[in-house]
């Protein structure tokens, strides 16, 4: 039997009774702070065993503008898996609501899950992969990782890094709260089709890193070029782990951005964090050669879904 819970405080004792409390996503402070209370309504589904004790949760939630429903969090965190019994998903599964989606849920779950439930398939149709290095795996140091590339490559990509320390930038790391600066970065460089040009998804942002800073686990690098803070970067610390959250540069420096990521893996090698991730997507991680990992998204129906309506 399956119950639905959608009183908040509720929810979060359930949370407190099934998450692994392992990874970042596990945690519900952080996972709160992507919940935006005015647009995301709760829908915790909660499987009760036959003694009536809750044995599995799904912590859905409903997205009254993109009508939707979503685990907790959103679209943004990446690697998860379901706090359920294998053999109790395809009695999730049905109640599940129509538009459905999980997005990017760890790969190795997903395989057992249809190697028993084979008829899910085409449910986890759609893949992206997450990016991140171990740095003990490269001697604790980006340029051991650099040696890797072809020699022609290797020579362009350290090419770009003299170029732009030419312009003698400074960089300070802190654990300050940048996301104003983040925002404007990237509404500057992207203009009306920038992610966070609009406001709600601006203040999930705010919501995130003033949590982060709230709890410690934020590690900011700014980089000023000309005498103005150009870049930034806020990571995730998170027990042993580094998460490379948000980044942006002012693309009228070119190779800024570059030496904001390797500087952002230096540091992840400087602390000996067991793994700094650069989460899903854009080509210029895989060109790094980096580690990846596939995530499958589950939909219910299928895609295509039709268009959201108005």
């Amino acid at each position: 039997m399956i119950r639905t819970e959608t009183d908040i405080q509720e929810c979060r004792k359930l949370w407190a009774m099934f998450s692994p409390q392992q990874d970042a996503w596990d945690d519900w402070d952080l996972m709160f702070a992507f919940h935006d209370q005015d647009r995301h309504r709760p829908n915790f589904l909660v499987h009760l065993a036959s003694d009536g004790r809750p044995d599995g949760l799904v912590p859905l939630v409903f997205d009254t503008k993109q009508e939707r429903f979503m685990l907790m969090g959103g679209s943004y965190p990446d690697g998860r898996i379901l706090w359920l019994l294998n053999q109790d998903f395809p009695e999730f599964f049905e109640q599940f609501p129509e538009r459905t989606v999980l997005f990017d849920l760890r790969q190795s779950w997903v395989s057992k899950l249809l190697q028993l439930y084979p008829q899910f398939e085409t449910n986890f149709s759609e893949q992206d992969l997450r990016y991140h290095l171990v740095p003990a795996e490269i001697g604790f140091d980006f340029h051991n990782h650099i040696d890797t590339f072809s020699s022609e490559k290797k020579q362009k990509f350290l090419y770009d890094l003299r170029k732009i320390r030419k312009r003698e930038p400074t960089l300070r790391w802190g654990n300050e709260n940048e996301a104003d600066l983040f925002i404007e970065l990237v509404n500057r460089n992207f203009g009306a089709e920038s992610d966070y040009a609009n406001e709600d998804d601006a203040n999930e942002v705010r919501r995130v890193i003033g949590e982060l800073e709230r709890s410690g686990r934020l590690k900011t690098l700014t980089i000023e070029v000309d005498g103005a803070r150009q870049a930034v970067s806020m990571s995730l610390l998170h027990g042993n782990n580094m998460i490379a959250l948000y980044a942006s540069s002012n693309n009228d420096y070119n190779n800024l951005g570059k030496l904001l990521n390797v500087e952002c893996i230096q540091e992840a090698c400087r602390l000996h964090v067991d793994e700094i991730s650069f989460m899903t997507g854009m080509k210029w991680k895989a060109d790094w050669k980096m580690k990846s990992e596939p995530c499958r998204t589950m939909r219910k129906p299928p895609a295509p879904w039709p268009a959201t309506p108005d």
